[in-house]
């Protein structure tokens, strides 16, 4: 039954390869024109000119105006710069609603579930928004309309004043990011990883605190890029990732105590962080995006959560710090991260449990449209569980924005379950 649905899917999609070639137009590539690659290895993974353009607030790092083919709706005139602060800076907006959709439906087969075979279509519904306010604001936003049956879910959604006093400081040194996000301290965020199967390394929680790594935090951030290759980002954040209101404190957060992180990394080779180094052309999408290069990340993050269970209600002090690495020689990308901390109390027995978490994934580029992943990834927890897995994928673009997956879930325990996966992911 499992070789007869994937080999279906496989059927459709090798037929689909060989029809007329077409661009992905989602918000981004609507606005410059030109084809998903610009920015993806394969969506939503980035290349280094993608890593660049987000760190930049979603504007091209260097003379942007130039490569906008979408015309922005001015509000204000450019000469009311002359005369501010009595009047109103001018601003634009996008000229057209800046939306786009993503649409995930899986297959899934589980040997150890009681439904073995479970078609899942769609498996997950995004609208998502991103765009400037003019020069150097910018926004993102991802509201999840339908996941897993359950409907209505603000993931991401910020605003970001880019290149704050670049009149007297280095330009690309210092942003300000407010509102819904996923700190910096993470070096690989789930919601950019091209597996179906989320990192263990940012999905696992602690006795009965819910905080996983990589879960979108409402609070401040700055960031910024030193000299190109320098980059640095510290933030403050509430701590229990999006949950709703409690009306019995009238607060978002469980806690008055605010989480803190900071994050600092260094790129050696290929293109700058600010795009140094690559010779920009009139039309984007002739860009050369291959490069040779290596990055190197440390990250902390210090928390406090308030723990409601059955009757009880206690506080988990916990920290996490690690290192991470990420390469790229000619086709094949090679990237992973160690984790480290402790939580002092997270099942409220007054019990310490300390964690390491690290993963290994390598991406190889058969062709620009058929993606080879392998991962290992391992979490342990000392007292407590050790869990590994072994992911293997392989993802085949029909479009830019059109891909096919094939994916399995290997347990490294006997009495866990293995899964296999087929998927088809789009934006629009």
């Amino acid at each position: 039954m499992v070789v007869l649905i994937i080999g279906l899917f496989i059927s459709i999609f090798s037929y689909n390869l060989f029809l007329t070639e077409a661009h992905a137009i989602p918000v981004f590539a609507r606005k410059y024109k030109t084809s998903c690659q610009t920015c993806h290895v394969a969506f939503p993974r980035l290349n280094a000119f993608g890593e660049a353009f987000r760190m930049n607030g979603y504007q091209f790092p260097q003379n942007d105006e130039g490569y906008v083919k979408e015309e922005p709706l001015p509000l204000g005139s450019p000469a009311w710069k002359k005369v501010w602060p009595e009047g109103i800076w001018p601003g634009q907006i996008p000229a057209m609603i800046p939306i786009a959709l993503r649409v995930e439906s899986l297959y899934r087969y589980d040997d150890r579930s009681e439904v073995t075979h479970d078609f899942t279509f769609p498996h997950e519904l995004e609208l998502l928004t991103g765009g400037t306010f003019g020069e150097d604001i910018s926004f993102y936003g991802e509201i999840t309309l339908f996941e897993e049956g359950e409907t209505g879910k603000v993931g991401r959604l910020f605003l970001q004043f880019d290149n704050l006093f670049d009149s007297r400081l280095q330009r690309h040194l210092l942003n300000l990011k407010i509102g819904q996000f996923v700190p910096a301290a993470v070096p690989f965020a789930s919601q950019r990883r091209l597996t179906l199967t989320d990192y263990l390394f940012n999905s696992f929680k602690v006795g009965k605190n819910n905080f996983q790594f990589s879960s979108a935090q409402r609070g401040l951030e700055v960031n910024g890029i030193i000299k190109s290759r320098f980059e640095h980002a510290f933030g403050a954040v509430n701590g229990n990732g999006t949950e709703a209101k409690d009306k019995s404190t009238d607060s978002y957060d469980n806690n008055s105590k605010k989480d803190i992180y900071i994050r600092l990394g260094y790129k050696l080779g290929g293109i700058g962080l600010d795009v140094t180094g690559m010779e920009l052309r009139d039309e984007v999408v002739n860009i050369d995006l291959t490069e040779n290069s290596i990055k190197f990340g440390a990250f902390g993050y210090l928390g406090e959560n308030r723990i409601k269970y059955s009757n009880m209600k206690f506080d988990d002090k916990f920290y996490r710090y690690g290192f991470d690495l990420d390469t790229y020689y000619q086709n094949i990308n090679l990237f992973g991260a160690i984790l480290l901390g402790k939580d002092d109390n997270p099942s409220g027995n007054l019990k310490e449990i300390e964690v390491t978490a690290y993963l290994v994934e390598a991406n190889y580029l058969f062709y620009p449209w058929l993606i080879g992943i392998l991962r290992y990834e391992e979490t342990s927890m000392n007292p407590g569980l050790r869990i590994g897995q072994v992911v293997p994928n392989l993802t085949v673009l029909i479009r830019a924005n059109l891909k096919c997956i094939i994916e399995a879930q290997v347990s490294t325990k006997d009495d866990v379950s293995h899964k296999i996966f087929a998927g088809l992911d789009y934006a629009y």
